[in-house]
């Protein structure tokens, strides 16, 4: 059923995940709210420069909007920038980081009431606002494990995901590869293993790593000496993988953080 435009106006806490044109003069701000999930809304004239609504509807803002309902989009009327996260706009790697993030939340259904990710991103884009840009990795990692923890999809760690067996590492054996299967859920024993010609090979440290982001409450702080750069590497592709596999997604804006955080 259409609404009208008479509908009474709303209220909501929100975070701008996107933003593009419409029309000369307008825009379309896709919204994440924790009550209402991912929603979009036009900002008439908001294109303009002398726009009230100008620097509320750009990408990353966190703040109180004032909405509509409309007959296809809801109107974004008035509203109260509560955090603009300046130090993500201001630092390019900052900003492929949360561009990232917010195109992860961009795929969740539209209109899905989803809480616990919206704190999550509210959570992420803060810390990384206030943080050193060397600690975007740690953040955007533990983003990572996070989102696929609310979605449901946290994976089998220690265990084989088909037969159940107990996977032993010895103290001496840290750096030794674990079979690990994303399309399965989690980890293969070595007579399992073969059952996923599409295995990944993560090293123990990247698990463990994975194992501890999905039970921390705060984005951890990483130096040189917590993970490797092989850790990491393998932690970032067995990230990829599962959340690819599980969100059905590429996304767009993975080629702009490799670009940028390459070297770094």
């Amino acid at each position: 059923m259409a609404r009208t435009a008479a509908s009474a106006p709303y209220a909501t806490r929100a975070i701008v995940l996107r933003s593009r044109p419409l029309g000369e003069k307008d825009r379309v701000v896709t919204l994440f709210s924790p009550e209402r999930g991912k929603f979009s809304a036009a900002a008439r004239g908001a294109r303009t420069t002398k726009s009230k609504l100008a620097a509320l509807s750009q990408p990353l803002v966190l703040g109180r909007f004032l909405l509509a309902h409309g007959r296809s989009l809801d109107i974004l009327t008035q509203g109260e920038i509560e955090r603009a996260h300046t130090n993500i706009a201001g630092d390019v790697v900052k900003t492929a980081w949360a561009t990232y993030w917010c195109e992860l939340c961009d795929a969740l259904p539209e209109g899905h009431a989803e809480v616990g990710i919206w704190e999550l991103l509210e959570r992420a884009l803060e810390r990384l606002d206030e943080r050193e840009t060397a600690q975007a990795e740690a953040i955007g990692r533990w983003f990572e494990v996070r989102l696929l923890g609310f979605l449901g999809f946290s994976p089998t760690l220690g265990r084989c995901v088909v037969c159940h067996t107990k996977i032993v590492i010895a103290p001496h054996e840290a750096a030794r590869k674990v079979a690990f299967s994303p399309s399965r859920g989690g980890t293969l024993c070595a007579n399992c293993a073969n059952l996923d010609v599409e295995r990944q090979e993560p090293s123990v440290q990247a698990l463990r790593a994975w194992h501890r982001l999905e039970r921390a409450e705060e984005p951890p702080q990483w130096d040189q000496s917590t993970l490797t750069s092989a850790t990491q590497r393998d932690l970032r592709d067995a990230l990829r993988r599962s959340i690819g596999l599980h969100l059905d997604l590429r996304p767009r804006s993975l080629r702009f953080l490799d670009d940028v955080t390459s070297g770094f």
